[in-house]
């Protein structure tokens, strides 16, 4: 099963709504969506630029266009440092478990690579943020050959969990 990127919106949100699951909303948001919700969160989307410094991106089928998850390239986020982008990958429960995780953190991570330079400084690594206790997330990371630095921060759902930074060298 073979994967294509475009961006994420609102002729997505069907999917996600009957996709979704606790384990899903738990990384995510912290809840499942609701339609209200996510048809914000898709107009803020919409305002973003595909080449901008954040991007949410939905991970399709090739040859049927079904959702399998998506992610986002955030170059704003909390605790990056120049040429870092924040990278997620998340997958609809139907999806996990069928070996697209690493093939759409790997898309991902391109998509990263061909970003134009940020103020003259080029992207040469990306941050995942992943709770210790997302074996699965750790597999797709060390798939793609992130390390865990080892540093916990708040995690990105909000709460009191706490997420282990990880580093993928991107010029590799």
């Amino acid at each position: 099963m073979r994967i294509r990127l475009e961006r994420l919106g609102p002729r997505h949100a069907e999917e996600v709504l009957t996709g979704q699951d606790e384990a899903l909303a738990r990384e995510i948001v912290g809840r499942p969506w609701d339609r209200e919700r996510l048809e914000e969160f898709f107009a803020r989307c919409a305002r973003w630029r595909e080449d901008g410094p954040v991007v949410e991106l939905a991970a399709l089928e090739v040859g049927s266009g079904r959702l399998l998850g998506g992610g986002g390239l955030n170059r704003l986020a909390p605790g990056l440092g120049p040429g870092q982008v924040a990278l997620t990958y998340w997958l609809l429960a139907e999806a996990r478990g069928c070996g697209m995780g690493a093939p759409l953190a790997a898309a991902l991570a391109d998509r990263a690579r061909d970003l134009p330079a940020r103020r003259g400084t080029t992207t040469s690594e990306a941050v995942l943020l992943i709770a210790p206790d997302n074996i699965a997330s750790q597999s797709v990371a060390r798939t793609l050959g992130a390390r865990p630095t080892g540093e916990l921060v708040p995690h990105p759902a909000g709460g009191p969990r706490r997420a282990e930074r990880w580093v993928l060298d991107l010029r590799a």
